[in-house]
C-alpha cells in the first residue's frame, strides 16, 4: 500500500509558487516576494532574495540553483554559497517555466512573451543559442515546458489550450495540437515509458491527459480524472521499487499519485490547506508547495506519519501577528476608513463580517460586498493571495485579463489605465509591447469557486 509520510514542513511566510529537490536532498522553495528559501541537506533554510517579483520556476544542476521570476530574469546561483553567478535577461515578459537537460548542458526557459530560449550552460558565461517561437496568432502565454529524455523534442503548452512541438533546433514548431484542454493548459511533463515517448498535460478542466508523442503527431491515450479543481502541476517519476508513477497537484489542495501502467489512483492526499502550486521528486522524496505559505517534504512509502518538524524561515506574516499599521493599511486599500476606529488583528480575524464593516467604515452595498470577499480571502489564506488581487485597485478581481506584461488585472481598471494614455505596465513600469488583453479564464474560475454558494 503506497502512502505519504510527512517528514517536515518549511514555513516561508509567503505563498510558495514553485519548488525543486536534487539528489543531495537540497530543497528550494520560490516565493511570491521574489525570495528563494534554500535548505541544504536537511539543515535549516536560508533566504536568498533573487528576484524583484514572484519566483516562478526552480531547478538544480550539480553545481547551481537556477530560478526564474516575474521580473523577466533568470538567476544562476552557486549552490554551496548561494552567490549569484549569472543574471540573464533574455525575455521581454515574465519567465514562467524552466527545464534543464539531464546532462546539464542546456537550459530551456519559457516566457509570457511567447518564446522559449535555448541556453547553453557549458560556457563560462551562459549563452542563448536559439529562440523557439510560438505563432503570433496565438495570444496565449507559455504555461509549461518539457523536453524529451534524448533532447530531440521540446513541448510547450499555452494558456490558450494549445500544445506546440519543436525539434529544438528551428524556431518554428513542427506541429501544434489545439484545444488540448478546455480553458487552457497549466503544465506538462514528458518521459520515455516502455519505449514510447509519453507526455502528460494538466489543465483547468480538472483532468490529466496522457499522450503518445512522435515527431509528426501525438494522440491522447488516457484521460485521468480524480481532482475536483484545476490541476496546476505534474511530474513523472520512478519510485525506488521501480514503479512508474505520475504525480499531480491541484487547487483542490490534494496530490494524487497515479500508476502509469494502469492509470489507477494509488493514493490521493490533502497535502496543504490551500492550492498546491508545485511538486518535485527524487527517489522516495516528494516536495510540494502551496499558497498556504509552506513547502512540505514527504516520504513516498508505507508506514506511519512522522513527527512534523516545522522550520520557520524569513518573516512570518500570519494574520495573528499583524501590526496595527498593517491592519490599517489593509482596511484602507480594501475600501474602509480607519480614522477614529481601532481595529485589531484579532477582530479582523474573528469578528462578524457585518460588525467588521461597521468598525471599518465600509458603506454601500457594492462596498460591503467587495469588503466581504476580501475578508473571506484574508481569513482563508491568512493574508490575501496577491494573485487574486488587481495590482491597480488591490481588490479581488471579478473579470481578470492578462496584459502583455504577463500580469493579470481587473478588466475595467487596466482599460482605464490604457485609455488615460499609459503605454507602460502598472506592475513593472516597463513598456507594453501591445495594448491587447486576454481573458484569464483560469483565474476567474478560481475566484468564482472561492465564493460560490
Amino acid at each position: 500500500m503506497l502512502s505519504l509520510s510527512l517528514d517536515r514542513a518549511i514555513g516561508t511566510g509567503k505563498s510558495v509558487y514553485c519548488c525543486a529537490v536534487d539528489r543531495h536532498q537540497n530543497i528550494a522553495a520560490g516565493c511570491s516576494d521574489g525570495s528563494v528559501t534554500l535548505c541544504r541537506r536537511g539543515k535549516e533554510g536560508r533566504v536568498l532574495q533573487l528576484h524583484k517579483y514572484s519566483v516562478t520556476a526552480l531547478c538544480f544542476t550539480e553545481d547551481y540553483l537556477i530560478s526564474s521570476g516575474s521580473d523577466h530574469n533568470i538567476v544562476i546561483c552557486d549552490l554551496p554559497t548561494g552567490e549569484v553567478k549569472h543574471r540573464l535577461l533574455c525575455h521581454k515578459a515574465p519567465v514562467r517555466c524552466l527545464k534543464v537537460t539531464e546532462d546539464a548542458s542546456l537550459l530551456y526557459s519559457g516566457s509570457g512573451d511567447q518564446t522559449v530560449c535555448v541556453i547553453s550552460l557549458r560556457e563560462e558565461t551562459p549563452q542563448v543559442l536559439r529562440v523557439l517561437k510560438q505563432p503570433e496568432s496565438d495570444a496565449g502565454m507559455i504555461s509549461g515546458l518539457c523536453v524529451s529524455p534524448d533532447n530531440s523534442l521540446v513541448v510547450c503548452t499555452a494558456t490558450s489550450g494549445t500544445l506546440y512541438v519543436f525539434d529544438g533546433t528551428t524556431p518554428k514548431p513542427l506541429y501544434a495540437v489545439y484545444d488540448a484542454h478546455e480553458m487552457g493548459v497549466n503544465g506538462c511533463d514528458m518521459t520515455n515509458h516502455n519505449g514510447q515517448l509519453v507526455l502528460c498535460t494538466v489543465g483547468a478542466d480538472c483532468t490529466a491527459k496522457l499522450w503518445h508523442v512522435a515527431a509528426t503527431s501525438m494522440k491522447v491515450v488516457q484521460t485521468l480524472k480524480g481532482h475536483t479543481g484545476h490541476i496546476m502541476c505534474t511530474r513523472f517519476h520512478v519510485l525506488p521499487d521501480n514503479r512508474n508513477v505520475l504525480v499531480t497537484g491541484s487547487v483542490d489542495n490534494t496530490v494524487i499519485v497515479w500508476d502509469l501502467e494502469s492509470g489507477d489512483k494509488l493514493l490521493q492526499s490533502v497535502c496543504h490547506s490551500s492550492f498546491v502550486y508545485g511538486i518535485a521528486l527524487h527517489d522516495d522524496t516528494l516536495v510540494t508547495c502551496s499558497s498556504d505559505k509552506t513547502c512540505k517534504v514527504w516520504g513516498v512509502r508505507s508506514g506511519k506519519v512522522r513527527t512534523i518538524n516545522v522550520i520557520p524561515v524569513g518573516n512570518q506574516e500570519t494574520l495573528d501577528n499583524w501590526s496595527p499599521q498593517q491592519v490599517g493599511q489593509w482596511i484602507t486599500r480594501c475600501g474602509g476608513r480607519v480614522e477614529g476606529h481601532s481595529v485589531t488583528a484579532m477582530e479582523l480575524a474573528n469578528d462578524d463580517i457585518e460588525v467588521l464593516c461597521g468598525k471599518c467604515g465600509v458603506t454601500g452595498e457594492d462596498g460591503r460586498e467587495s469588503f466581504n470577499r476580501s475578508v473571506a480571502l484574508l481569513r482563508a489564506f491568512e493574508g490575501v493571495p496577491h494573485e487574486l488581487l488587481c495590482p491597480i485597485s488591490m481588490e479581488v478581481m471579478t473579470d481578470p485579463v492578462v496584459a502583455t506584461d504577463g500580469h493579470s488585472y481587473e478588466r475595467a481598471n487596466i482599460l482605464e489605465w490604457l485609455a488615460s494614455g499609459h503605454d507602460t505596465s502598472p506592475f513593472t513600469n516597463t513598456t507594453l509591447s501591445t495594448k491587447s488583453l486576454v481573458s484569464n479564464h483560469n483565474l476567474r474560475k478560481l475566484i468564482e469557486g472561492l465564493f460560490s454558494p
